[in-house]
């Protein structure tokens, strides 16, 4: 479960939560049967908490300069990473999405109102 303080924190995030991303780092200190019930049961609580039509998109890996404890996740952590560096780089574009989104939104309110 997610604690309380996490809880807190992620609801915090109110409205904004398609900005957040989430990384399980370090996954290759566990096996593939273990990996799959952590992922999972994160999986779980975060649908939980965070009220969105989506869920969160959890990126794995292991993000530090050392080697891979497991070596049978490295083609799925070296495409985690790719997705999530591909994710970073697409952030200014989704911002202006965002804000254009948002103005169309504020838009159509001031028109319902004038009506």
């Amino acid at each position: 479960d997610i604690s309380d303080e996490f809880k807190s924190a992620i609801e915090l995030l109110k409205g904004n939560e398609d900005k957040v991303r989430v990384v399980l780092n370090k996954a290759d200190g566990i096996s593939v049967q273990q990996l799959m019930r952590v992922y999972g049961a994160l999986m779980w609580s975060l649908g939980k908490v965070v009220k969105t039509p989506e869920v969160l998109r959890v990126y794995i890996g292991s993000f530090w300069d050392q080697p891979y404890q497991n070596e049978e996740f490295r083609k799925l952590f070296e495409a985690e990473q790719q997705d999530l560096i591909t994710d970073l780089l697409t952030l200014p574009r989704n911002s202006a999405i965002r804000k254009i989104n948002e103005l169309v939104k504020r838009t159509r309110l001031v028109r319902t109102h004038m009506h």
